[in-house]
């Protein structure tokens, strides 16, 4: 697995927010959502998007674990509903760049402890959110990115 190492900018998000059980329709249904709310509003073309699971469902119960789906916006723009305005604490992050699909992501998750060790990387008590583009959306690839000290 290839890592690349970045610092990530604080940044203002527009986001929408799933709350309950973690799961492929529930995600797939807010990113759908989420992608008509950013295209009206001009913040799909060439902007980042981020997916982030603000819970960890083995402390938080499962039908209050929040994911929430976010377009990195400048300062000065307006955000309309039913899009909510949030930060986006940014830091250093291990970079992974995968095939977004589901065998992919799935072995992703059974290799990442161990790599982040063998690369003799210590992670941060933060989220391991996943970062797109329209463009790595339209070639189906997708960033993992994983807080690192």
């Amino acid at each position: 697995m290839k890592i690349t190492i970045e610092e990530l900018p604080e940044s203002r998000i527009a986001y929408f927010r799933n709350v309950g059980e973690y799961g492929e329709k529930q995600n797939k249904k807010l990113m759908e959502n989420f992608k008509k709310w950013a295209k009206l509003n001009g913040v799909f073309d060439d902007s980042i998007i981020l997916s982030i699971p603000r819970d960890n469902p083995e402390i938080t119960p499962k039908e209050e674990c929040r994911y929430d789906v976010c377009v990195v916006i400048n300062k000065d723009f307006n955000v309309t509903k039913p899009a909510h305005i949030g930060e986006f604490s940014g830091g250093k992050h291990a970079v992974f760049l995968l095939d977004h699909t589901k065998e992919a992501v799935s072995e992703f998750w059974g290799n990442i402890f161990s790599e982040i060790e063998r690369n003799n990387l210590s992670i941060r008590e933060q989220p391991i959110i996943e970062r797109y583009t329209s463009q790595m959306i339209d070639n189906h690839l997708c960033e993992i990115l994983v807080p690192i000290q």
